[in-house]
């Protein structure tokens, strides 16, 4: 189905735009709460479930949720696979890996999109640099919160299209609250930052560039998933959680001075608004944008998008 029959349709620029394509209304609480185990990441795009707790969202569905932050799509995915968590928020692109390998694992709920109207990441260098644009990257060294995940794609799609050679490019992991101290301390020579840690860093870098812009001006970047198997006997508590993270979403996009609360109390980060835009429904078009570019630098065999989500 298509939460698209227009882009401001897709984007909560305003209450009302985002009211208008939003899930249906809240159920009513239930006597007993269902317990749910998710795991969330320490980006804004990952941050949907930190809305929905902070604002009663989970409760009033009639969800006991105990959020688990990891350290990036990967760990969580890893937690998913194993039993730790029920259900999960990756990168599309991490989801279409996992699912490469065999991993029995759908997207039931949309997350965090790229649009290029919003800047909330981009590639940094330090502010005497003398790396012009993001060609000059090749033959450096670049820190991604994931190896082979969505900021590598994205730096790489950057390099190819300015004319550098990505292959060249040394690409190494850190969490994004270590990315800046190692740029500063010459341990790499650009680092690339969503929000929170991206504005954060802005005062102290020099912008080199919006690398999720070279995929596309707008896709799906992050998307809620677990096993299909748990989707399937849990129909009901995964439409109550949907329900209620892009509630959240939509909340955040609509007040993003009080969403920076919730950041600062949850990811621990000195953010004072929050810039991330949320879907309110699946497009397709927008998840296989992501997952087309995603094949062509050969992060995965091509793939359908289709073939990913579960509709609830």
């Amino acid at each position: 189905m298509s939460y698209r029959p227009a882009r401001t349709a897709f984007l909560a620029g305003s209450a009302a735009a985002i009211a208008a394509t939003a899930w249906p209304p809240p159920l009513q609480a239930q006597t007993a709460a269902t317990p749910l185990v998710a795991g969330a990441g320490l980006i804004e795009p990952q941050a949907q479930a930190y809305y929905a707790r902070a604002n009663g969202f989970f409760k009033a569905r009639g969800l006991d949720v105990t959020i688990v932050t990891s350290a990036n799509g990967a760990a969580t995915t890893a937690a998913v696979a194993g039993g730790t968590l029920q259900v999960g928020i990756t990168s599309v692109l991490g989801l279409a890996q996992a699912v490469g390998r065999g991993l029995p694992f759908a997207t039931f709920a949309p997350g965090g999109i790229h649009d290029s109207r919003f800047p909330a990441s981009g590639v940094l260098v330090l502010p005497d640099s003398k790396l012009a644009s993001a060609k000059d990257l090749s033959g450096k060294v670049v820190a991604v919160s994931t190896l082979k995940g969505l900021d590598q794609l994205v730096v790489s799609a950057l390099i190819d299209k300015l004319g550098g050679d990505v292959g060249s490019v040394k690409f190494v992991e850190m969490r994004p609250t270590e990315a800046l101290a190692a740029l500063q301390a010459g341990r790499v020579d650009a680092i690339n930052l969503e929000d929170p840690e991206f504005t954060a860093a802005r005062s102290s870098t020099r912008f080199l560039g919006d690398a999720e812009d070279a995929v596309g001006k707008i896709f799906v970047e992050t998307t809620w998933f677990a096993t299909r198997d748990w989707i399937t006997k849990n129909g009901d508590a995964a439409r109550r959680f949907r329900d209620a993270v892009i509630a959240g979403g939509t909340w955040a996009m609509a007040n993003p001075l009080p969403a920076a609360l919730v950041l600062q109390q949850d990811l621990k980060v000195t953010t004072t608004r929050a810039t991330q835009r949320f879907a309110s429904r699946f497009n397709l078009t927008d998840y296989q944008l992501l997952l087309d570019a995603a094949a062509k630098f050969k992060f995965i065999n091509p793939t359908n998008a289709a073939d990913m989500v579960v509709s609830l």
